[in-house]
């Protein structure tokens, strides 16, 4: 019995060293992966975490740039909610994207064809996804034709500090959100939100005002 005992406790640490390891290998391997990636895209960075590379389409003409202290995580297993899609950053031709410093995310989409700017010290849940454009003319007559794209509307979104976007949440075009605020998981943000405020629901509703303390 203590020997089985005993055999049970080496398997445990062994399989416990041998996950560390290879966790540690990946982690690694997630960032020169994607600092090339990085490279060969034209994005200017700042130190990051990158768990798992995540997938970029970056118009030569797009401007993608991240501060320092970016998180990112792009792989199920390491995501607290298992969401495997990766984070995905879309900058059209001429739009630029613009993350500031210490920004946490996971599985998160962001595109900008115009442009999409966030500010410092943000958390973004697992699945948020931010958009500056309806992607179609809303005009049913211009789709499946070349002026569904030229007609289709689109409008800049700003995120300023100290934000946290729960899980799911979707951020449209022409957006401000203000400085201090908390947005609660699966809401649709479709108008400005002034600092200090917490907001949730679909649409985003006002809920009561956030007091920060430091």
């Amino acid at each position: 019995m203590a020997k089985t005992s005993f055999r049970i406790i080496m398997i445990k640490t062994l399989y416990s060293i041998y996950n560390q390891v290879s966790q540690w290998i990946y982690i690694r391997w997630s960032h020169y992966a994607t600092v090339f990636y990085f490279h060969i895209n034209n994005v200017i960075r700042g130190n990051f975490t990158s768990i798992g590379v995540p997938l970029l389409e970056i118009h030569q003409d797009g401007k993608c740039e991240f501060g320092g202290g970016v998180v990112m995580v792009n792989n199920a297993k390491f995501a607290t909610l298992g969401k495997s899609n990766r984070c995905k950053f879309v900058v059209s031709s001429g739009a630029k994207l613009l993350i500031g410093n210490k920004v946490a995310m996971s599985n998160t989409t962001i595109v900008a064809t115009l442009s999409v700017t966030l500010g410092d010290n943000i958390l973004l849940g697992g699945g948020v996804t931010i958009v500056d454009t309806d992607f179609h003319s809303l005009n049913p007559a211009h789709w499946h034709t070349m002026a569904d794209y030229d007609y289709m509307q689109k409008s800049p979104v700003v995120i300023k500090d100290n934000v946290f976007i729960g899980m799911n949440a979707v951020i449209l075009k022409g957006v401000t959100i203000g400085s201090n605020v908390i947005i609660g998981a699966g809401s649709v943000i479709s108008k400005d939100i002034p600092d200090n405020q917490v907001w949730a629901g679909n649409p985003a509703r006002f809920i009561k005002n956030c007091i920060i303390r430091n």
